[in-house]
């Protein structure tokens, strides 16, 4: 069954004043829950619009664009009638940006008490930092977390992985469908804030706490057996911190000595003699390739995995198996991109993409007809540049 009357958040309403993507990534969830999620735009949109097609699809697929001028008095008064029957809303301006344009706390809740509204900004709406302009990589690197996982000696240009971004979006997900529960027993509202400083922190909990504790982060950790070792044709992930794991490696490769030589005995003396442990051990691992050693070291209860690209990854059958991937249809005749869905695997009813990827204001027409604007309204509002639509 799929219907989607019966989906997780079947008549929620999002009002999505987001833009970029850690703001866009988290209603993008509650869409696939689904929400309806009505993303109001500024004249021009989004700007990853036009931008990364891939990545604005990624975060916006499924919802409805409306364009609305907030700055105008009328984009205003819109908003505010969209608010009065609205579950969610959510922004990622500036702190204190949001305010300046009448989209407050107070303003909002006095509307509609049981609104939940929730704000995705760089270090939170307090703190020292609140106003320090904000992204993902200087977020990473004024919170630690780039120098958990980066060289600092790498080239200026190795900023790392893109991670944050997402991240604080589904921390910003995980929260609103927390505070909808909270509704269902309080009848009331809640304002929810979300730093991406603070979501640094919580992604990297089990380092940021070996630090404050004087221990060294797994990640800045030199295992030597726990490597990519170089097989035939290509590396291979393995890891044998365990003796019974080191035991089976020597045992499937013919050599069940090396268990016993005592540089190798235990964790200490593999991690004294790194080099002639990674010697030895790539010594048999070139008689056959990485796919290979993989299969026969699995089978034995060794986790093991060829290095693999984010193109040869999408081939495993798994991803396909854990519906891992959505097709998105653009705005134009027959085109789609493949973007990554939800991660989460329901017996039935759960969460899927539910539409294509709206073109810039495609419902603007249809939300003001809803909300009871007639034809002479509309056609004044667009005149104005209040509202636009394709």
């Amino acid at each position: 069954m799929t219907d989607n009357h019966l989906a997780p958040l079947a008549g929620i309403r999002v009002i999505d004043l987001t833009h970029a993507f850690a703001g866009p990534f988290a209603t993008y969830h509650l869409g696939l829950m689904g929400a309806e999620v009505i993303k109001v735009e500024a004249p021009g949109g989004d700007e990853f619009r036009g931008w990364r097609e891939a990545t604005f699809a990624q975060a916006n697929a499924g919802k409805r664009s409306i364009v609305l001028d907030l700055k105008q008095p009328e984009g205003l008064d819109i908003l505010y009638r969209l608010v009065k029957d609205a579950d969610v809303l959510t922004e990622n301006l500036r702190p204190g940006a949001a305010a300046k344009l009448g989209i407050d706390w107070e303003k909002l809740k006095s509307i509609n008490p049981r609104l939940i509204f929730c704000s995705v900004s760089g270090y939170g709406q307090s703190g020292e930092l609140r106003d320090r302009p904000a992204m993902e990589w200087s977020v990473q690197a004024m919170s630690g977390l780039n120098a958990l996982y980066v060289d600092q000696n790498a080239p200026a240009t190795t900023l790392g992985l893109s991670i944050l971004d997402p991240f604080a979006g589904y921390m910003a997900f995980a929260a609103i469908m927390a505070a909808i529960l909270q509704r269902q027993k309080t009848g009331i509202g809640q304002r929810i804030d979300i730093g991406m400083f603070d979501a640094a922190w919580v992604l990297g909990a089990g380092s940021v706490t070996d630090v404050l504790n004087g221990d060294t982060p797994v990640s800045m950790l030199t295992r030597p057996n726990s490597a990519r070792f170089m097989c035939r044709d290509r590396r291979l992930f393995i890891s044998f911190i365990w003796p019974k794991w080191f035991a089976s490696l020597c045992d499937a490769f013919g050599a069940p000595e090396l268990a016993s030589d005592p540089r190798f005995a235990t964790p200490a003396a593999m991690q004294a003699n790194g080099a002639a442990l990674i010697e030895a051990v790539e010594g048999h691992l070139a008689k056959r390739d990485a796919a290979d050693w993989a299969a026969e070291l699995s089978r034995r209860g060794i986790p093991a995995s060829p290095i693999c690209s984010i193109d040869e990854a999408a081939l495993w059958p798994q991803v396909r198996a854990r519906r891992l991937l959505e097709t998105a249809q653009l705005d134009r005749a027959n085109a789609s991109l493949e973007i990554v869905g939800s991660g989460i695997v329901f017996e039935h009813n759960g969460p899927r993409l539910r539409g294509p990827l709206p073109a810039l204001g495609e419902f603007t027409l249809e939300t003001l007809q809803g909300l009871g604007y007639d034809a002479a309204e509309i056609a004044a509002l667009a005149e104005a540049g209040v509202i636009a639509f394709s």
